[in-house]
């Protein structure tokens, strides 16, 4: 079977102009997201040298530009591990080394989590909000990028190494393959009733598969629209509701408890 990189292509196809993610004011259509991953996949093969298996790390908050990096992971065969920005640095560099990781793409403050022998040697360091002195910066490396790579990647493959939280020792990383998460989407949309004409808001922490697999993938296979915090905060969270008018999200029983504590209900 296809990689699942093929859902945003056959979604472009269908309606390019629709919004795929809005994020911060900005709205990234299908064939606009279907570009990006494109020059994305270009960019890790050309610039990385990523192959087949290879795995990408990500540090740092929601954006699109993980998402762009699960798709074109996909298209390549390569992994994606997201790491827990509220982890400590000695627990970064753990699962970096331990995941053999060829590059990670961070936001600037998670940076100093990255120092000394946290990164595996010959690591490739990128920031997505940069420039920034001692990294590439993600925007020019993918203008730079040239032509998007034939497909490699299959629906057998990984794709997500997800790591555990360490509670009672190391942590350890969980393997999720492309046709797990292809499953988890059409079980996700049967669960919740999704159409394409729905609208997902996604506040949860996308390094966990909670926030990445409830509902924003599924909602990506669909060609639903996904608005997308960088993080969760009560108050913007209510005035999404509020202006944007989503018809889905999730929560969890924290973040219900900071939403209903707002002063304003």
């Amino acid at each position: 079977m296809r990689d699942i990189s093929h859902w945003i292509d056959r979604n472009a196809g269908f309606h390019a102009d629709k919004p795929a993610i809005r994020f911060e004011g900005s709205t990234l259509t299908y064939a606009g997201l279907a570009g990006r991953i494109d020059k994305m996949a270009a960019m890790l093969t050309g610039e990385i040298g990523a192959k087949h298996g290879d795995r990408i790390a990500w540090l740092g908050f929601n954006h699109p530009d993980l998402l762009v990096l699960l798709f074109a992971a996909a298209r390549l065969g390569a992994i994606v591990v997201p790491l827990n920005w509220r982890l400590a640095a000695p627990e970064h560099a753990f699962i970096l080394n331990n995941a053999g990781v060829r590059a990670v793409i961070a936001h600037r403050q998670f940076l100093d989590a990255l120092a000394g022998e946290a990164l595996p040697s010959g690591c490739r360091l990128v920031v997505v909000d940069g420039p920034c002195e001692g990294a590439e910066t993600l925007d020019e490396l993918v203008a730079a990028a040239g032509t998007a790579p034939a497909p490699a990647g299959r629906s057998e493959d990984p794709l997500l190494l997800v790591y555990t939280s360490g509670t009672t020792g190391r942590p350890k990383g969980a393997v999720l393959t492309q046709d797990a998460i292809a499953w988890n989407a059409i079980n996700s949309i049967h669960m919740h009733d999704m159409t394409a004409q729905d609208h997902v808001l996604t506040v949860l922490p996308m390094f966990h598969v909670g926030g990445l697999n409830i509902q924003t993938t599924p909602a990506l296979h669909l060609g639903a629209t996904v608005t997308l915090h960088d993080r969760f905060e009560p108050g913007a969270f209510l005035k999404a509701v509020n202006d944007d008018k989503p018809t889905l999200s999730v929560l969890v029983p924290a973040t219900i408890s900071a939403v209903t504590r707002q002063a304003n209900l």
